[in-house]
């Protein structure tokens, strides 16, 4: 009798200690950009912007596809500038760093060299 409740209690440690790790694991990943915020970006239209993210989005890390992005980084991938100098003018972090990828990487990346100096000025710096 003795042995039997070890081995139910050891299940339902074991039990516990994967659904915590589980939890935990979840709320550390980056959450998915929706279809609705990658449209709203690809506006480029701030009022329709506002409308798909709350403020306390603006420094967070979305996952796309197999990258992750801030919605200041994935603005200046898709060379949203009216984006880009609303999230800067709100204070959104210019060295917001999600997978490895800062709005100033991803502007040198694909060559938006007017958003790299905007960012640099605002106080973006190299990795």
């Amino acid at each position: 009798m003795y042995i039997l409740k070890i081995k139910f209690m050891k299940k339902i440690i074991f039990t516990f200690l994967i659904f915590g790790v589980s939890v935990f694991t979840s709320m550390m990943s980056a959450q998915q950009l929706t279809k609705e915020q990658r449209k709203a970006i690809q506006t480029d239209n701030v009022a329709v912007f506002k409308k798909q993210f709350a403020k306390e989005d603006y420094n967070k890390c979305f996952q796309v596809k197999t990258d992750s992005y801030s919605p200041l980084s994935y603005s200046v991938l898709n060379d949203k500038k009216n984006i880009v100098n609303f999230l800067i003018d709100q204070k959104a972090d210019v060295n917001k760093n999600c997978g490895n990828l800062t709005p100033l990487a991803v502007a040198e990346q694909y060559q938006r060299a007017d958003i790299a100096k905007l960012l640099t000025k605002k106080g973006a710096v190299k990795n």
